[in-house]
């Protein structure tokens, strides 16, 4: 999935919502379109609600255990 600002005037796909859609969320792993069009609010009130579910994680941390602060990995 690819998270791309929109240049299109196209409505936000959000129920109930009547602006302009400011983002597109594009699925390429079907043969259809499978565009989703939000606005500004809408892309914000999706990332707090996915916050709720997800939590980002450090991939790998700034130093190793038992090392010496000079050296680095």
């Amino acid at each position: 999935m690819i998270v791309e600002k929109t240049k299109n005037k196209i409505k936000c796909d959000a129920s109930g919502c009547n602006n302009i859609a400011d983002y597109c969320i594009v699925n390429k792993k079907f043969i259809f379109d499978g565009s989703v069009y939000l606005c500004d609010s809408c892309m914000r009130e999706l990332y707090t609600e996915i916050g709720k579910f997800i939590v980002p994680k450090n991939l790998k941390p700034i130093y190793k255990k038992g090392v010496k602060d000079e050296q680095k990995f």
